[in-house]
C-alpha cells in the first residue's frame, strides 16, 4: 500500500484555493514515490512552500523584526536519518535545506546564519520569502511592538497575524481565517516511511524562536511503525514529545486514529496546547486529529485521493 497524507496548518478554513494546493501537493508527492518516499515529502511540502497562502517558505509569517525565519524537517522512517534547519532566512524551500543537511552533512541540525550559510553553500540562491499579505500583517501590528517586551502578547494570532476572527484569548482554540501554520507530509510505500514539515513559526516571534517542526520527537517522528507530523503552538508539542507519543501509541497497538486522538487529548489538557497531527502507520492506516477551529488534510492512498477523509475534531 502507498499513501501520501498532507496537511496545511492548525486553525485554518479550507478554502477551494487552499483545498486545491493541498491537493496539488499530495499529488506531487504521490508521483515523487517512484523516486524514493524522501522525494515524495519533499516534493509534497515544496509545493505548500512555494504558495503564499500557507505559512511555509514564500508564505512566511513575519517575526518582530519584520523578518522571516524558517524551520524545516526531514526523516526517514525505516533508516531512522533526520535532517532539519531552524530559523533559516532567505531560503524559499527550507524543507530541500533540511534534506542535503541529511544526506550531505555530518550534522543532524543547522541553525540561523549557519544554517543559511550551508543553503548557500549547496547552491541555493537568495529569495524573498516575504510574501505582500504577511509584510501588511507585520506593519498593521507593529503599533504595539514598542509596548511589549515580544512578540508572543499582541493581539494577532501567533498562527496567522492580523485575522478577522481571533479566538485564542480566554484559552479558546484559534479560530482564524487567513493564512495557516507548519505544514507537513507523511508516506508510507513498501513497508517504509517517511515524513517532512516546513514553517515559518509565530507571527511576532522574537527573533530566534525555535518551535517544534526541527525537533525530533516534538513536532515530527518516524519508524518503521509509522510517520508523524504536528502543527500548532509548538512549545507545548517539545515539552511533551507529542510527535515522539503518538509513535510510542502505535507501537503499543493502537491504531493511527487514535492514537491522533488521545496525544491532541492530552495535549490539550495543558495551557495553550491548540493542535493537530496526521499520521500513517506503516500497513497504510492513517488518522488526523486536532483541537482547532479546522485542520485541512489531503490523502492518497494507491493512487486515489479520498476525499471523503477529514481531520476529526477532539475535545479534552
Amino acid at each position: 500500500m502507498r499513501v501520501i497524507l498532507v496537511h496545511g496548518g492548525v486553525g485554518v478554513k479550507p478554502t477551494p484555493e487552499r483545498q486545491a494546493v493541498l491537493r496539488e501537493s499530495a499529488l506531487t508527492g504521490y508521483q515523487a514515490l517512484e523516486c524514493g518516499l524522501l522525494d515524495a515529502v519533499e516534493g509534497a511540502v515544496r509545493v505548500l512552500e512555494d504558495s503564499p497562502l500557507f505559512n511555509a517558505g514564500y508564505g512566511s509569517e513575519l517575526n518582530l523584526d519584520g523578518e522571516v525565519e524558517m524551520d524545516a524537517a526531514i526523516i526517514d522512517g525505516y533508516k531512522g536519518r533526520f535532517g532539519a534547519v531552524a530559523a533559516i532566512k532567505g531560503v524559499t524551500n527550507p524543507v530541500s535545506v533540511a534534506r542535503r543537511v541529511l544526506e550531505d552533512s555530518p550534522h543532524v541540525l543547522l541553525a540561523g546564519d549557519g544554517a543559511t550559510r550551508f543553503a548557500r553553500k549547496m547552491g541555493f540562491p537568495e529569495a524573498n520569502c516575504v510574501a505582500p499579505e504577511r509584510r501588511d500583517d507585520w506593519l498593521a501590528a507593529r503599533w504595539g511592538q514598542e509596548r511589549l517586551p515580544s512578540g508572543i502578547d499582541t493581539p494577532a494570532s501567533p498562527f496567522f497575524g492580523l485575522s478577522p476572527t481571533q479566538g485564542q484569548a480566554g484559552g479558546q482554540a484559534p479560530d482564524c481565517q487567513i493564512g495557516c501554520d507548519t505544514v507537513g507530509c507523511v508516506a508510507v510505500a513498501d513497508g517504509k516511511t517517511a515524513a517532512a514539515s516546513s514553517t515559518g513559526g509565530w507571527f511576532m516571534k522574537w527573533p530566534g524562536r525555535v518551535g517544534d517542526t526541527p525537533v525530533l520527537g516534538g513536532g515530527i517522528f518516524a519508524s518503521r511503525r509509522g510517520a508523524v507530523v504536528a502543527s500548532g503552538l509548538g512549545e507545548v508539542f517539545i515539552e511533551t514529545l507529542a510527535a515522539k507519543l503518538v509513535d510510542e501509541l502505535l507501537e503499543k497497538g493502537l491504531p493511527p486514529q487514535e492514537a491522533a486522538a488521545e496525544v491532541i487529548r492530552r495535549l490539550g489538557r495543558r495551557e495553550q496546547g491548540f493542535g493537530g497531527v496526521v499520521v500513517a502507520s506503516v500497513d497504510g492506516r492513517v488518522g488526523a486529529a486536532h483541537n482547532t477551529a479546522s485542520f485541512p488534510v489531503c490523502l492518497i492512498i494507491d493512487g486515489k485521493v479520498v476525499e471523503e477523509f477529514e481531520a476529526v475534531k477532539v475535545d479534552s
